[in-house]
């Protein structure tokens, strides 16, 4: 080994340098014992050479941060070494590889980032690439930034959190994340020292964790607590209801927040002013105004004063009855349609009815507007409909809505009959009409003169319906007759037949109908005026000798109305000739005859011997009935009194008959004439009901029928003959009550 700290080892290396100098360059290769050298051990360099073409000498020079430090050659004689740093050793390693070694003691932090080589000392061309020397240090402090530890977040929010390590770490360190057990290191960015952490509810109190390990050690950590601030979980119904005025109490509920200590308040949408501190919701006598959505919050403070909050809205439904629109009363004409209509104002909707009295016209499910339609209104519709609405809440709210048909007059009877028994007497009487406007009325003769003697006044019943009052003191014969009254309106006039005529026999029946079978027979006829007094009817079937019959008595259901019959105990196969008898205080009348021949009987004759007995008691006690009415007839004449007049309302039929009191025995003793003992019940029972009836007409019978004939609505220039023989079935019946009054005074 050499120095060349003499001059004799100066020469030597000159002249190696000169011998093994070349132009050529060419790589050397120099590498290290590790990859990172270690503080306090040994580290060692090791270049790889060859002998460059032209050369024989095998040598190399080591350099650290550019200047040489040590020569190293190979020969015959072996190794040649030239130390010129005391700081290194050297060695050949073999023929073509030498090593440059760093004792532990002289592993200092000096050597960091030192830059070392190789190269041939006769050609500088030769050599190796520069190799930096690192010293690795291991990882030894680690923390957080920040370091808060509990680390506070709020909810929902992001923050940055930084793994830092001892700055002269080598190599640099593997960082690896841990929340609570679980590695989340691969939520991180290319930055693997940070992390951006969400604060979850559910993640509070979770510690996260931050480990730093290189040199293949243990890892280092930093931790700390994550304190995640949230707000309180508010609880109330979604949905109530209140019916209008009661109270509502709701009480709002909470999960407590982060921090657990919370407050309450209630909000109105839509209604600025209202605010309620609190858990609880009061409303006293709850109105319709206080509908809404309410809104519950709960609210606590955060760390840096800021509220956390959460609300929930309660929508509250006032329930309450129906209000039916009120309006005024409807005014059409006839023959428009009609459209009547009421809002309903009501929570929940309503189910609404109509009603024409207590009948049902119409219903509705669930609505808020009330409709009823009328396609061809008449003049009977006039009237207080009845509408009625319910729902949950209150039922049966009724209110009148009024519909005014504008017509001309529509009266009750369309021609009144009044037979008096006797002169002088006084004659009242009133009808009902309908119309709109109100009606002017007058009496008239036929031959169109006024009727100055029967005095009049009309009375309102209601807007559309009124009542006209008449009377008549009837002195002489002349002021018996025919009189019509007119009753009008801008809309047109109608008219009223009056005939005060003296009472007398009922008129003959008419359209005989007879059906015969083999034992009986059946009979329908049509009833005629009955003369101003009760009248009934019987019908007798003559045939040959003992083989006649009769019917029951029937009672008159008024004129021209169709009545029956059966006629029994007849002979098979026999002709008959039917009579249909009308009779009342004043005699009996005969229809025309109609004959009918009974069936054939197909069983023996036995029958006919009990039938042909019948029959001839039948005849008999007839004929005795008539004798006996003939003798009765003008004792009771002989026995007459002065009349006294008879309450008309009594009478049963449309005619109104006066009658007097002292004639009911002579109608009771007529009528035994004709009818044998066992009947007599039958007669008191009819008789006694004329006596007790009363006819009692009213608005609610007229509304129900049809409307008057086609004849009762000409106008009032029509002649008055024209309008005979209406009869009061044709005439609408009234829906408000009222008497027809005829009495005698």
């Amino acid at each position: 080994m050499f120095s060349l700290s003499n001059a004799k080892d100066l020469y030597w290396v000159v002249l190696v340098a000169f011998l093994f100098s070349k132009s050529k360059e060419q790589l050397y290769n120099m590498t290290g014992s590790s990859e990172y050298a270690e503080l306090g051990k040994t580290f060692m360099w090791t270049c790889e050479m060859f002998v460059p073409s032209g050369m024989t000498d095998n040598a190399v020079f080591f350099q650290r941060n550019g200047k040489s430090c040590g020569l190293l050659a190979h020969n015959e004689d072996g190794c040649l070494k030239f130390d010129l740093n005391p700081r290194y050793t050297f060695a050949c390693v073999s023929e073509y590889s030498y090593a440059l070694t760093i004792p532990a003691e002289n592993m200092t932090e000096y050597e960091e980032g030192s830059v070392w080589g190789c190269f041939y000392p006769g050609d500088g061309s030769y050599k190796s690439p520069h190799v930096v020397l690192n010293i690795a240090i291991d990882v030894h402090n680690v923390s957080m930034i920040p370091s808060d530890n509990p680390l506070t977040l709020i909810e929902g929010t992001k923050r940055e959190i930084r793994c830092v390590v001892n700055i002269n770490a080598v190599p640099p360190p593997t960082f690896t994340w841990y929340l609570g057990s679980k590695d989340i290191s691969s939520s991180v960015g290319t930055d693997a020292a940070s992390i951006n952490i969400t604060g979850k509810k559910v993640d509070n109190a979770k510690t996260l964790q931050c480990r730093a390990s290189n040199n293949n050690k243990a890892p280092k950590s930093s931790s700390t607590m994550l304190n995640v601030a949230y707000p309180p979980i508010v609880s109330i119904p979604s949905s109530k209801d209140v019916i209008e005025g009661f109270n509502l109490s709701v009480k709002c509920q909470a999960s407590p927040g982060n921090p657990n200590t919370t407050s309450f308040f209630w909000t109105k949408l839509n209604d600025l002013e209202f605010l309620n501190n609190g858990p609880m919701l009061q409303l006293s006598n709850v109105q319709k105004t206080s509908a809404g959505t309410y809104r519950c919050t709960g609210e606590n403070t955060y760390f840096n004063g800021k509220k956390g909050r959460h609300s929930q809205d309660m929508a509250v439904d006032v329930l309450y009855g129906p209000e039916i629109e009120n309006k005024a009363h409807t005014v059409v004409n006839e023959t428009e349609r009609v459209v009547l209509m009421r809002m309903i104002d009501s929570n929940p909707l309503s189910n609404v009815s109509w009603y024409d009295g207590t009948k049902l016209l119409k219903t509705q499910t669930a609505t808020k507007t009330a409709i009823l339609i009328i396609e061809d209104a008449k003049c009977t519709d006039s009237k207080n409909l009845t509408l009625v609405a319910g729902n949950t809440v209150q039922s049966n709210v009724t209110t009148y809505v009024e519909l005014v048909v504008n017509c001309k007059p529509t009266p009750q009877n369309a021609e009144i009959t009044f037979a008096i028994p006797e002169i002088p007497a006084k004659v009242e009487w009133s009808t009902i009409v309908i119309a709109y406007p109100e009606p002017r009325f007058t009496v008239k003769y036929i031959n169109g003169t006024n009727n100055s003697r029967i005095s009049m006044s009309l009375s309102k019943n209601s807007l559309n319906n009124f009542t006209i009052h008449c009377e008549q003191q009837v002195d002489q014969g002349n002021h018996l007759g025919t009189f019509y009254l007119e009753v009008s309106n801008i809309l047109g006039s109608s008219e009223i037949l009056l005939h005060i005529v003296k009472q007398g026999k009922p008129k003959a029946p008419t359209a005989i109908e007879v059906m015969c079978y083999v034992t009986t027979a059946r009979i329908k006829w049509k009833s005629s005026y009955d003369g101003g007094t009760l009248q009934s009817f019987f019908v007798v079937a003559l045939g040959d000798t003992y083989q006649s019959s009769r019917s029951d008595v029937i009672e008159d259901d008024g004129e021209n109305k169709v009545h029956h019959a059966t006629v029994p105990f007849l002979y098979p196969s026999s002709l008959y000739t039917f009579y249909v008898y009308a009779k009342n205080k004043y005699g009996v009348t005969l229809s025309e005859a109609q004959n009918c021949t009974t069936l054939k009987e197909s069983s023996s004759g036995t029958g006919k011997i009990v039938g042909s007995i019948v029959g001839a008691l039948v005849m008999l006690a007839f004929v005795i009935s008539v004798s006996y009415f003939c003798k009765r007839r003008f004792t009771d004449r002989d026995r007459h009194n002065p009349a006294k007049p008879a309450d008309l309302n009594k009478d049963t039929s449309i005619y109104t008959t006066i009658k007097k009191n002292q004639e009911e025995n002579t109608e009771r003793n007529l009528y035994n004439a004709l009818t044998p003992d066992e009947n007599q019940s039958q007669y008191e029972s009819l008789h006694m009901a004329d006596i007790r009836g009363s006819k009692t007409n009213t608005y609610e019978s007229l509304k129900n029928n049809s409307s008057p004939s086609t004849d009762q609505k000409k106008d009032s220039n029509t002649s008055v003959f024209a309008r005979r023989g209406s009869s009061e079935e044709n005439i609408p019946k009234l829906s408000e009550e009222y008497t027809n009054t005829s009495s005698m005074k």
